[in-house]
C-alpha cells in the first residue's frame, strides 16, 4: 500500500489531496480571479496549529491533528493559508481579505494543542487565552490591530513550573523514615 491509501484507510472522514487541490483551484478562481500561483495543497500529521503557508515554495499545509477535531474547518483554513500566499502577516489588509473570502484569523483551542505550554496569558480586554512555552512581552493580536497599545498587552495568567508538579508529587509521598544526616562538626 502506498502513503496515500493508508491516509485514505486512517482518516476517511478527511479529504484526500486530490480533493484539498481541487478545492483550492475552485477558491482561487472564486476569490483570488484564478491570480494565486499553483500551490501544493497536502496534510500534515506533525502539525497542531490548523495550517501553515510557505509561499516562496508555495506550499500549504493542513494539519491532520487540528481538523480531526474541526473538519468543518478545513475549508476556512484553507482559504486562510491561500491569503497567506498574497499577505504574510495578519495586518489590516490581510484582515480584510478574510472578512471578504470568509475565512477566520486565528483556529481554535483543543486539547493538545499548546503540549509544552509553561505559561498562560490573558487579554484584558477580550479575556482570550494564549498559550506560551516562554516567558514573553505579548499584545492581544485582536484588540490591538497592529499597535502596541499597552491597554491590550497580555497579563500572565498562570505560569506552570515543572517545579510546582514535583512539589505537589512530593507532598504526597509519605515521609520518609531515614533519619536527616547530622551535618559535620568542625573541630
Amino acid at each position: 500500500m502506498d502513503q496515500l491509501d493508508l491516509f485514505a484507510l486512517q482518516f476517511s472522514h478527511l479529504p484526500a489531496e486530490r480533493e484539498l487541490a481541487r478545492r483550492f483551484d475552485a477558491f482561487n478562481r472564486r476569490y483570488f480571479n484564478g491570480t494565486l500561483p499553483p500551490t501544493t495543497v497536502r496534510w500534515s500529521s506533525r502539525m497542531r496549529i490548523a495550517g501553515t503557508c510557505d509561499s516562496q515554495h508555495r506550499l500549504i499545509a493542513l494539519s491532520v491533528m487540528y481538523h480531526m477535531h474541526f473538519p468543518e474547518d478545513i475549508d476556512d483554513t484553507l482559504k486562510h493559508e491561500m491569503i497567506h500566499l498574497k499577505y504574510h502577516s495578519h495586518g489590516t489588509i490581510f484582515r480584510r481579505e478574510a472578512e471578504r473570502v470568509g475565512a477566520t484569523l486565528h483556529c481554535k483551542e483543543y486539547p493538545g494543542l499548546h503540549p509544552h505550554a509553561r505559561f498562560v496569558y490573558i487579554c484584558p480586554n477580550c479575556r482570550t487565552l494564549f498559550h506560551r512555552t516562554k516567558r514573553e512581552r505579548l499584545y492581544c493580536g485582536q484588540c490591538a490591530r497592529d499597535r502596541l497599545d499597552p491597554r491590550f498587552m497580555l497579563v500572565l495568567r498562570r505560569p506552570t513550573s515543572r517545579r510546582r508538579v514535583v512539589m505537589a508529587i512530593a507532598a504526597k509521598r509519605p515521609a520518609q523514615t531515614r533519619p536527616r544526616r547530622q551535618p559535620r562538626q568542625t573541630k
